[in-house]
């Protein structure tokens, strides 16, 4: 990218607010001297986090929100799926009042609800979907990838398949 990315540039390919541009910075998320098109995932991932309430839960909106799980660790993990090579445009971050999971895969999300998921609350952002459609001058490594059909028998099917066979 040419520029620098700014916390406003930042903000407007989050699609949302400063406000939690400067909420992520101030949580030590993310670096204003380094920003790049991971954080703009990051940004996204806590917009909806901070939101949560969980079936049972009773909190006023100007309460402040804590996570049982914690922030870092739901942030981390989505981090980490930025740069899995198994991430796909299915992965999807399931966030649980006590854990979160990705998955990459339309099967590894069926076999998660069925055998996992169960009767418990969970939320699931789009993570794979929001990596592949993030704006020019703001992709990561993994976008490219997302967004390039791979033609049969390439290096870029092989992942999906290697999870078939398990």
């Amino acid at each position: 990218m040419a520029g620098r990315i700014t916390a406003a540039s930042l903000a407007t390919a989050a699609k949302l607010n400063r406000i939690w541009v400067k909420k992520a910075t101030d949580l030590g998320l993310i670096s204003p001297a380094s920003l790049d098109g991971e954080d703009v995932i990051v940004v996204q991932v806590l917009a909806v986090v901070d939101q949560l309430v969980w079936p049972g839960d009773k909190r006023s909106r100007s309460e402040t929100r804590a996570l049982q799980i914690g922030l870092p660790l739901v942030v981390n993990t989505a981090r980490e799926a930025i740069s899995d090579p198994r991430t796909t445009r299915d992965t999807v971050l399931w966030i649980m009042q006590n854990d979160v999971k990705v998955t990459n895969s339309l099967g590894e999300r069926a076999h998660f609800v069925i055998d996992t998921l169960g009767k418990r609350c969970a939320y699931s952002i789009p993570l794979g979907e929001w990596i592949a459609t993030l704006p020019k001058g703001y992709e990561v490594p993994t976008t490219r990838r997302l967004t390039t059909p791979a033609e049969p028998g390439t290096a870029a099917e092989q992942p999906a398949a290697q999870l078939a066979a398990h």
